[in-house]
């Protein structure tokens, strides 16, 4: 894996040994970075189940502003240390080794681009419940997105009355998603207020 745009492109990525990741191919980064645009420019980010970082990694070096990595193996999460270094944004990216769904309390205010790769085995109710706390805790901000890679094969869509379907691209083995926050379905504090 490597970085393909930006600052630091061509920096190769590097995963913890005897752990397997399932890579985003460079094709397909590139194609959701090309459907992200500009909102990709000074953006808080929070990725996900980050594996290496690869996405996270690849918005600062895009011109995100910041990086929040949220990844349950701790060696794994290392080697995001490791690879922020290796690309020169350590002083972008914060690195936590959190097990979702109570990692998503290191999260702070609201992020305009959320990246969440999951495992394709990843239990539906898991997936449910992240989708309830992201819109809850208001971590994606009113024109954010968040970017969902998935199965095809899963059997988890968000709920249509909560989340905007922006755009879908199905790479053969991996489907990505992108979702806003639907107009209306914000989060409880906001709607308490």
């Amino acid at each position: 894996m490597r970085v393909i745009a930006g600052t630091a492109r061509g920096t190769r990525l590097y995963g913890a040994k005897d752990r397997r990741v399932r890579p985003v191919l460079d094709r397909v980064k590139e194609s959701m970075f090309a459907a992200l645009g500009e909102r990709v420019e000074g953006a808080r980010v929070l990725d996900l189940f980050a594996g290496v970082g690869n996405l996270g990694i690849e918005a600062l070096s895009r011109g995100a502003l910041e990086a929040d990595f949220i990844e349950g193996h701790r060696a794994t999460a290392e080697a995001i240390k490791s690879n922020l270094e290796r690309a020169h944004l350590s002083a972008r990216g914060r690195v936590y080794a959190l097990k979702l769904p109570a990692g998503l309390r290191v999260a702070r205010g609201r992020y305009g681009l959320i990246f969440m790769d999951p495992p394709f085995r990843i239990e539906k109710r898991l997936l449910e419940g992240l989708f309830r706390l992201i819109r809850e805790r208001g971590l994606l901000e009113t024109d954010g997105v968040l970017v969902y890679r998935h199965s095809p094969h899963s059997k988890y869509e968000p709920p249509a009355d909560q989340w905007s379907l922006y755009e879908r691209r199905d790479y053969g083995d991996s489907i990505i998603s992108l979702f806003g926050i639907r107009p209306g379905a914000g989060d409880a504090r906001r709607s308490n207020a």
